[in-house]
């Protein structure tokens, strides 16, 4: 049984046909590298809080970033489901390693759909390689859900942008080369990138956190930072709803990762089911874990056909707004009830540190509320049901 599994086997056969030998073949691959090297660290990533650099280095290595992009800024020009299905695996390995991945992948696609050519040669195509890491800065302490009302602002004084205020909860801080950073300016919003080495910017003390425990969460401090004019991306005034194109981009890869912590979670539930004895017989003898797996397994399926599909929509450049706002809704809060019934399935093994399943329910809890809420993801979808 190969990391890669069926289950992801039939969606990209489904989706291309004519080419399911080849992509099954990277696939498979790719997750014959990730159970090799990145599943035996995961355990103690989380135990010990450690930013997973070797592994973010080591996926780099295999191309992963590179999946989505032109050939001519270093990519492999491979459509978008795939990076999705690797995103999927190295969740399923290692969920503070992913989403380190998934935040850094939001920096590049931004740069990408926004940047011009000098920003794409300048930082996106380090960050495509994985030479620099990136992160993506909007949330601030007043500012969650409502990131417009965002109090960061940014001056532009004689070709140099002046950027004063602070932003909160900030993935891959202090360890990111480059921080796509949201502010208010007088034409409205700005996304503007700004070097890790720009004087007066600091961060601060990394966040300790339920789940997740590997990745870096940390607070940022805009000190009258000065960054040249060039380092606009897009145009002055559009920042926001770069912002949100960016996280309607970032909702497929959480749902992706919401995938692969469930299906991690579901497979731990099989085979201690199969294992552990109660009454004579297997667990998986009785209906009421069989009633179990079932449902975990059919809403897996589900959330991976939601997941790639939007991931689809993307790679043909159809509107997927309300397709990512659906796949992050149902997968991320699928994701939470399958790690809760592969507790209950553990049964008390299942809440101890050495069952290592409550990692999985801690990880999925974040994914319900980071790139958007479950509640922010509903008004979304019956916003473009009812036309409003």
């Amino acid at each position: 049984m190969t990391y890669f599994s069926a289950e992801q086997r039939n969606v990209i056969r489904m989706l291309y046909p004519a080419k399911y030998e080849e992509y099954s073949l990277i696939l498979e691959s790719f997750g014959d590298f990730v159970q090799k090297e990145i599943l035996p660290t995961a355990e103690s990533i989380d135990k010990n809080g450690t930013f997973p650099k070797e592994n973010m280095d080591r996926i780099f290595k295999q191309g992963f970033t590179n999946i989505p992009y032109p050939e001519n800024l270093g990519g492999l020009g491979l459509p978008y489901p795939l990076y999705v299905a690797c995103m999927e695996l190295v969740s399923k390995a290692c969920a503070s390693t992913a989403i380190s991945l998934a935040i850094h992948g939001t920096v590049c696609d931004g740069l990408f759909r926004f940047g011009n050519e000098d920003q794409h040669e300048k930082y996106l195509q380090p960050l495509i390689t994985g030479e620099k890491l990136g992160a993506f800065a909007l949330t601030e302490s007043g500012s969650g859900s409502d990131a417009k009302a965002m109090q960061t602002r940014a001056q532009l004084e004689k070709g140099e942008w002046h950027i004063n205020g602070s932003k909160m909860y900030i993935t891959n801080s202090g360890k990111a080369d480059y921080y796509f950073v949201f502010a208010k300016t007088a034409k409205g919003h700005a996304s503007i990138v700004v070097p890790k080495e720009a004087k007066g910017f600091s961060h601060g003390a990394n966040i300790p956190k339920m789940g997740l425990r590997g990745s870096s969460l940390m607070g940022l401090n805009f000190d009258d930072v000065v960054v040249p004019e060039a380092n606009l991306v897009g145009k002055d005034g559009e920042g926001f709803e770069y912002a949100k194109k960016m996280l309607a981009a970032g909702r497929i890869t959480i749902a992706a990762l919401s995938v692969g912590i469930a299906q991690t979670a579901l497979e731990k539930s099989v085979s201690y089911s199969k294992e552990r004895r109660a009454f004579g017989h297997p667990l998986s003898d009785f209906e009421i874990t069989q009633g179990k797996i079932a449902r975990m397994k059919t809403e897996i399926d589900a959330s991976r056909l939601a997941t790639y599909y939007a991931g689809y929509r993307k790679s043909i450049e159809e509107d997927y707004t309300t397709e990512a706002c659906e796949a992050k809704l149902f997968a991320t809060e699928m994701a939470l009830d399958v790690c809760n019934e592969a507790i209950q399935i553990h049964g008390g093994y299942g809440y101890t540190d050495e069952a290592d399943v409550h990692r999985h329910w801690r990880d999925a809890k974040l994914m319900t509320i980071g790139e958007g809420t479950s509640e922010i993801m509903e008004i979304v979808i019956s916003n473009a049901v009812l036309g409003q």
